[in-house]
């Protein structure tokens, strides 16, 4: 069997950084591990995405590209992809079963007009399977475009084992966070990390914290390597998820799901803004503590909790660890990936 992997962006230089040993393959969900399957991947990058063009051609072509890509492919026997908008309806001119990975389509639904959610709608139909990440996001999506609930299904996001592994217990002081998603709620940390006695990190987007005035032991880190993001997980003594209200409009549903089982992987203990989604990753006081979204008090007696008790960090980050090795691994996720799409050709 061969499989076409379609992505919004080209994934030419994180298999290069893969190869290398210098970048993880969560993003390439399972891809390198189907081979012993019996299915041979290969990763394609739209014809009309593949140069910067100057505005408005670069829009259209963002768009367009949905349409011709399922041409471009090939002898092809089935196509995984995130592009829902149109690329499922396309692919029909050729009957070349589509997976679709919900990455956030809920809440561009719930942003959409009528008219794009009728074209959402018959998109996602004429997809042969939507993998969602959460079975709270399987529910609604199925719920709101109303389809078939036999042809969405839900798997685990997987994350990188190999090159997240534990390594010792911090340094005591360090609270991490990381992601650069719109449902990040980084006034919430910075508000409750700003009288304690810590370092606090900031892995984001410069956007991710404007108009935010950083307390004197908070720091931004912009564009930090995969190597060094490792590292920084290493020495922190929690990982801190701030995610803002599970109504909010804007990021993605999925959002702070890589960041979680990285630091899952990494034996981190946890603290994290409670959101549906997460329930199906992590229990709350077992491999991560929950609380509520928007919230800087509960979000700060959390956090002061996992740095005075460091049986309870131990004992969150090992739990986080195992269940990451059981449930969460890229060869695990291409294991259950292999029969799906046997299923849709």
């Amino acid at each position: 069997m061969r499989a076409s992997f379609v992505y919004p962006n080209s994934r030419r230089g994180l298999l290069a950084g893969i190869e290398r040993g210098e970048e993880p393959d969560s993003q390439l969900h399972g891809a390198l591990y189907l081979g012993d399957h019996g299915i041979d991947v290969r990763f394609h990058d739209p014809l009309l995405t593949r140069r910067v063009l100057p505005a408005p051609l670069d829009r259209a072509a963002w768009n367009l590209r949905e349409l011709t890509a399922p041409y471009e492919l090939g002898r092809t026997d089935v196509v995984f992809t995130p592009l829902a908008a149109l690329l499922p309806l396309a692919a029909r001119g050729r009957r070349l079963p589509v997976v679709v990975i919900n990455f956030g389509l809920n809440l561009i639904w719930r942003r959409a007009s009528e008219a794009r959610r009728a074209l959402l709608r018959a998109s996602l139909r004429a997809a042969a399977r939507v993998i969602c990440l959460g079975e709270s996001q399987r529910s609604e999506l199925v719920l709101a475009a109303r389809l078939d609930p036999q042809r969405v299904v839900t798997m685990l996001t997987p994350v990188d084992t190999r090159f997240f592994e534990p390594r010792g217990d911090g340094d005591g002081r360090t609270v991490l966070t990381v992601g650069k998603d719109l449902a990040r709620d980084y006034a919430t940390f910075l508000e409750a990390v700003r009288p304690l006695d810590v370092d606090a990190t900031v892995v984001a987007h410069p956007r991710n914290v404007e108009a935010r005035e950083l307390p004197p032991n908070a720091t931004l880190q912009v564009g930090v390597s995969f190597s060094e993001l490792r590292e920084l997980y290493a020495q922190a003594a929690c990982v801190v998820l701030p995610q803002r209200g599970e109504d909010y409009a804007y990021g993605s549903e999925g959002g702070g799901l890589t960041a979680l089982l990285e630091a899952m992987a990494m034996a981190r203990p946890i603290v994290a803004s409670d959101r549906p989604i997460l329930h199906d990753y992590v229990r709350n006081g077992v491999e991560a503590l929950l609380v509520p979204p928007e919230d800087p008090l509960a979000l700060r007696g959390a956090i002061e909790r996992v740095l005075a008790d460091s049986e309870l960090a131990r004992s969150l980050g090992s739990a986080a660890r195992a269940r990451a090795e059981h449930a969460h691994t890229s060869p695990g996720f291409a294991a259950a990936l292999a029969p799906l799409r046997r299923s849709v050709v």
